[in-house]
């Protein structure tokens, strides 16, 4: 991924680096707080409420960048990085991510189910989703108290499950200021991005999903009636 090609240098929890104005927020410290992102209501689209599900896809485990694949969370400017101090995801990122995602499809694509790999019988389709950088990154000319910018960036494959093969792709990079440079404006700024990444996912997965069934169920029947013509 991108991020094991810059030579970023990752603090651990016990490193005495700080990130300049970042003060008691990051280093050490064996006592954490527990937070959540993702649970902002998601927005229903109209003339979707009541839809009943016609297709499915299996949501692959999202694959995050090895230094936030965790539940700590992760601060960064320039190539420096460092946990904030203290605080902890109440569960490993992709899996809250995964959760988020589930809501947002629940809301604004319910004619889609989106199901886990182990619940992926009668999916038409796999979506694999690639994150690269899940950070609160500081600006290297921001001032003492200046609040990060909260930073999602990945790829998102869309595979046909009837032969693995990738239908669309999506690069997405979400950037969403935090309002204060403390912990509950940093943890607000991650619930936001998040809400909006995964809203961004879900419109774009879901109707790539239903466009590629309909091309597909239409090539079929195209198929069925040049076979039946032939045999006439």
């Amino acid at each position: 991924m991108t991020l094991s090609t810059r030579n970023r240098t990752f603090a651990l929890l016990s490193s005495a680096l700080l990130l300049g104005s970042c003060g008691n927020l990051l280093g050490g410290g064996e006592r954490a707080d527990l937070f959540r992102f993702g649970v902002v209501e998601p927005t229903s689209v109209t003339g979707m409420q009541g839809a009943l599900p016609t297709r499915s896809v299996s949501l692959l485990r999202p694959r995050f960048s090895q230094e936030v694949e965790g539940d700590r969370m992760l601060t960064t400017r320039g190539e420096r990085a460092l946990y904030l101090k203290g605080v902890r995801w109440v569960a490993p990122v992709p899996d809250l991510f995964t959760q988020a995602l589930m809501r947002q499809y629940a809301a604004r694509a319910p004619d889609v189910r989106l199901t886990g790999v182990r619940n992926a019988t009668g999916a038409s389709h796999a979506l694999q989703i690639d994150i690269e950088r899940f950070e609160a990154r500081y600006a290297l000319d921001g001032g003492e108290k200046a609040p990060p910018t909260v930073i999602i960036e990945g790829d998102a494959t869309l595979f046909d499950l009837t032969d693995r093969r990738p239908v669309e792709a999506k690069r997405f990079l979400v950037q969403e200021p935090a309002s204060a440079n403390t912990t509950s404006g940093i943890v607000a700024a991650f619930d936001r991005a998040v809400a909006r990444s995964t809203t961004e996912l879900t419109d774009w997965s879901a109707q790539a999903a239903r466009k590629h069934s309909t091309e597909r169920a239409l090539d079929t029947s195209k198929d069925r009636m040049e076979r039946k013509q032939g045999i006439n």
